[in-house]
């Protein structure tokens, strides 16, 4: 029986969710038995990188052009493989105690941060495992995905592919599969289409569902004051995740017969189902899981560097609108409402990107290494 280690961290939830995704795959799958095991592990690793979780955040809500400057500095390939080398000696005893507490015969990370830290540890503590990397950008890829001493990398975008074999990695480990989505994520969007009066929307008014990521980041608040007040014929639906203070606030201004305002949810696949339209942040995850269902998507926010790859993807295949600003938004809102075949070519767009299947694809990949 192999053991598997998804490595992953939560600086964002797509990391956490690409874990996830995939060891929901590996007990989908029929055939030889395995141990799956998916560990928070941003602890392991050397100093200053054990406290990314906190500093992700920190930097993300308030100093974003801090968050910037370090996407920046740290996008370079030598530079991240000498960093990684250094670091690792200096305080690595974390890094043995990931390998004590956790062995396993191939260690996947689903965070480009394992990278410069994590496989050259390996020779001195794991020399008979395997490596992997699953990467979760949809193109602009950072320095931190390349990784060569990975026996397989997956992509989410043949984008991403050409871009990492263009910095250096061997055509014949890398393999394109799709962003990793929970692998039950097309039947229960297929659930929520049949749900709508369960969840208290109607029939003759199209959805927009808002979201704004776990912590309900971003433009959130304003840009839903925006769509409610604009007076559009929609049903608008805002998901604020983990932001209490925002969806107290929101509850109390905008609230109605045709806007509902939520807290963090586990039903954003069924709630996708349900709507017409998504707006989003430029989450490569939000965006897949948006291409699954089929959606139209609007993408009012994006992370400078990290998220912009994913943005210029979904707006480049005709799947997504830019729309930086509350105006913005619902000047495209306007646009579709009033123009049918515009929305239903995006929504074919966007139908066209989608991988519901990568979760799966991937966990074979994987279990090919112990063949």
């Amino acid at each position: 029986m192999a053991t598997f280690a998804l490595l992953y961290s939560d600086t964002g939830g797509g990391h956490r969710t690409a874990a996830d995704s995939i060891q929901q795959a590996f007990a989908a799958l029929n055939g030889k038995p395995h141990r799956v095991e998916a560990i928070n592990a941003i602890g392991y690793l050397p100093r200053p990188f054990n406290h990314s979780e906190a500093t992700y955040r920190v930097a993300i809500n308030h100093a974003r052009w801090l968050h910037y400057l370090n996407y920046v500095a740290l996008d370079d390939v030598q530079r991240m493989q000498a960093m990684g080398a250094l670091l690792s000696r200096l305080d690595g005893e974390r890094l043995h105690a990931l390998f004590r507490k956790h062995p396993a015969d191939v260690y996947v990370s689903c965070q480009p941060q394992f990278n410069p830290f994590v496989p050259q540890a390996m020779r001195l503590w794991a020399p008979h495992a395997r490596y992997a990397h699953v990467v979760t950008d949809l193109s602009h890829i950072h320095s931190f995905h390349v990784t060569p001493f990975a026996d397989v990398v997956t992509t989410p975008t043949e984008e991403a592919r050409e871009e990492l074999i263009a910095r250096g990695m061997p055509p014949q480990r890398v393999i394109t599969t799709g962003q990793p989505v929970i692998p039950s994520l097309e039947e229960r969007v297929q659930r929520g289409a049949c749900s709508r009066a369960e969840r208290g929307l109607r029939d003759d008014l199209p959805v927009v569902l808002l979201l704004g990521g776990g912590e309900g980041a971003g433009l959130l608040d304003k840009t839903a004051r925006a769509i409610v007040h604009a007076g559009l014929p929609v049903q608008l639906v805002v998901i604020c995740g983990r932001n209490y203070v925002l969806r107290q606030a929101l509850s109390r201004d905008i609230a109605g017969p045709t806007t509902q305002v939520l807290g963090f949810v586990d039903d954003v696949p069924e709630w996708m189902g349900a709507s017409d339209v998504l707006i989003t942040k430029a989450g490569s995850t939000t965006l897949a899981e948006g291409f699954v269902a089929g959606l139209p998507i609007i993408i009012f926010d994006a992370l400078p560097g990290q998220e912009e790859g994913p943005r210029d993807y979904a707006v480049g295949h005709g799947a997504a609108a830019w729309c930086p600003t509350p105006a913005s938004v619902v000047a495209q809102l306007k646009q579709w409402l009033n123009d049918s075949a515009a929305l239903e070519r995006v929504r074919r767009a966007s139908k066209a990107l989608a991988r519901p299947h990568a979760a799966l694809d991937i966990a074979r990949a994987l279990m090919a290494l112990c063949e």
